[in-house]
């Protein structure tokens, strides 16, 4: 890939996981990850059986082929339990850190809609117009190059750390909580806050309900300031309070699926073992190749023989795995 690559998508189709960086002015200005994938996709249009209403009129339960259950809203008129309903997914389901799960949202589809599969991320960015150069592992790490580790270290530990100060970012079942922390004096500590908290949104494609704790302003003219700056960088479509009193201001936006927080920390055995295979498919060198890994990184793999195939083709090697207790989740090494 040329050097001069400044605005558009880098792709690359992992084993397991493919990622995309949005670069723009030769800066990275969003990452995207897509696993894979057992319930149904965004913009998916599927038949569904209505199984249960909830309140009487306005929402319910459809069940899938797959067997996957949907928040159904609103309910066609005279639906009634059992019967056959074409519907549009438009949120994909959440699976949250700690085990907890969101079911799949979905709406009617239109009369006569024909049944398709929701577009993948190669799809959508392909949707998107901008350029598009697809990795290969052969090439130069142009993720590495462009921050892709570093974004992904804070996707992974919610901990965003800029000039002045820090974002601390928790996921709740209620919303995304971004706490502001650092040693500058509260105005200016917001302010740069501020412009952080926007670029991380559009980063991380982070939606839904998001709380923010500024530091405590007390003039009504320094708030509206940092509101300002917010603005001016927030490049997603969303609506926001204005900073009260407290220090605490709500965005919102809709939210589709899960954001890259929400994939990296639902299972972070998992995600160790996908940067793990990732590093394997570019390491140099010919002959068998063995993985020594923590041993809950050992039992993934063994119940994916599919990946340790994918990356002994990848590579022209032999893989074996070695589980060795003294190894960290995220310390795999590769020889």
């Amino acid at each position: 890939m040329a050097p001069d690559f400044q605005n558009g998508w880098l792709y690359e189709a992992g084993i397991g996981e493919n990622r995309a960086a949005h670069i723009v002015d030769g800066a990275l200005a969003g990452v995207r990850v897509e696993r894979e994938q057992v319930g149904a996709k965004l913009g998916s249009i599927v038949d569904a059986q209505f199984t249960q209403q909830w309140v009487a009129g306005s929402s319910g339960i459809a069940t899938l082929d797959s067997g996957e259950q949907c928040l159904l809203q609103p309910l066609p008129k005279d639906l009634t339990e059992g019967a056959t309903v074409r519907v549009e997914i438009v949120r994909e389901a959440l699976n949250e850190k700690g085990g907890q799960s969101k079911r799949a949202k979905a709406r009617p589809a239109g009369e006569g809609a024909a049944l398709v599969q929701g577009p993948s991320l190669l799809d959508s960015i392909k949707a998107s117009g901008a350029a598009i150069h697809q990795l290969q592992a052969h090439e130069p790490d142009m993720l590495a190059a462009m921050g892709w580790h570093e974004a992904i270290e804070q996707a992974e530990s919610g901990r965003i750390d800029f000039d002045g100060g820090s974002l601390l970012v928790s996921l709740t079942p209620a919303m995304t909580v971004i706490d502001v922390d650092g040693p500058l004096k509260p105005l200016e500590l917001a302010k740069r806050a501020a412009k952080e908290i926007a670029l991380a949104l559009t980063r991380f494609d982070i939606g839904g309900s998001v709380g923010v704790d500024f530091p405590t302003l007390q003039a009504k003219a320094e708030r509206t300031e940092v509101c300002v700056i917010f603005d001016e960088y927030m490049a997603g479509n969303c609506e926001r309070t204005a900073i009260n009193g407290f220090g605490f201001m709500q965005v919102v936006s809709r939210k589709t699926g899960p954001s890259v927080l929400d994939v990296m920390q639902a299972d972070k055995v998992l995600s160790a073992t996908l940067a793990l295979l990732r590093q394997a498919e570019r390491a140099q060198g010919t002959g068998a190749m063995r993985l020594d890994v923590h041993p809950a990184i050992a039992a993934k793999v063994k119940h994916r023989q599919a990946w340790l195939d994918a990356l002994s083709r990848r590579t022209g090697r032999s893989i074996s795995v070695a589980a060795k207790g003294d190894i960290a989740i995220a310390g795999g090494q590769v020889s």
